[in-house]
């Protein structure tokens, strides 16, 4: 465990989960959290992290909607704007990116794993051609998954989950890594599923992306107590060789918030 409660009943981050370091800077405050980044990696984190309820009630389906209406600052505009554009420009539907790297690296009908399956829009394109296992903390959207044909999906929290003596060929983690506060264990349980040369696909906000150097606080990819930790590419990677992953490649463009990653056991 990498964080603690101190006296005051808050939750903090003292040691960097990348490096171990415990020197911390604030780089921005949003709201009630500060943005503290590592002084030795880069890595990034809210603080404090948010407890019991006060972080449950981010999950909660009925809020989902609406916090993300709420939330949209008028940056994020130009960004969504963006993405449409580059949709359009590519024919490159939510997921096709997964889809395709996953046919690339493995055969039909291998098994894959999707943590954070949302209402299992993924895992549906996906069981074309592999067969698919979905895990979703939250038991609206999990149900929402089921009610599509075909699909596996069980309800739960992903590092508490015991998947008894399964392995899988390939994991998918889209859009869930920012969310965790302890990402060294679950990048480490990864690996542990995966089977021998089976393959991690990543998806994370890129803290060191040029939209953010620019926006700094107004940076979209800021969403805490959404969002609590913040990767760059190559503090990335070292977290992802720390939990034993040798082959690593990690795709980012300046002017996009996100990062794509394939690691490979």
């Amino acid at each position: 465990m990498i964080s603690i409660l101190d006296g005051s009943g808050q939750r903090r981050m003292l040691i960097c989960p990348v490096c171990g370091s415990k020197e911390w800077t604030k780089r921005y405050r949003i709201d009630s959290w500060n943005i503290e980044e590592c002084g030795a990696c880069g890595f990034a984190k809210i603080d404090p992290l948010p407890v019991g309820e006060e972080r449950g009630k981010y999950y909660r389906e009925e809020k989902i909607v609406e916090r993300n209406i709420k939330q949209k600052r008028p940056s994020q505009k130009f960004s969504r704007l963006l993405k449409r554009l580059f949709s359009a420009a590519t024919g490159r539907e939510k997921g096709a990116i997964f889809y395709n790297k996953l046919r690339r690296h493995l055969s039909p009908k291998s098994k894959i794993l999707d943590i954070g399956c949302g209402d299992g829009s993924f895992i549906r394109k996906a069981q074309e051609n592999f067969v698919c296992t979905g895990i979703e903390i939250s038991e609206y959207l999990a149900s929402m998954a089921r009610g599509r044909p075909g699909l596996k999906v069980i309800t739960g929290n992903f590092l508490n989950t015991s998947f008894l003596n399964e392995e899988y060929d390939g994991i998918t983690l889209i859009s869930i890594l920012e969310h965790l506060d302890d990402p060294l264990e679950a990048i480490k349980k990864c690996f542990n599923l995966l089977k021998r040369r089976g393959v991690l696909l990543l998806k994370t906000v890129n803290y060191g992306c040029l939209n953010r150097r620019i926006k700094k606080m107004r940076w979209t990819g800021f969403r805490p107590p959404d969002h609590v930790i913040y990767f760059n590419p190559s503090n990335l990677k070292i977290l992802l060789k720390n939990a034993g992953f040798k082959k690593i490649k990690i795709s980012a463009m300046p002017l996009n918030d996100n990062m794509y990653c394939e690691a490979f056991k």
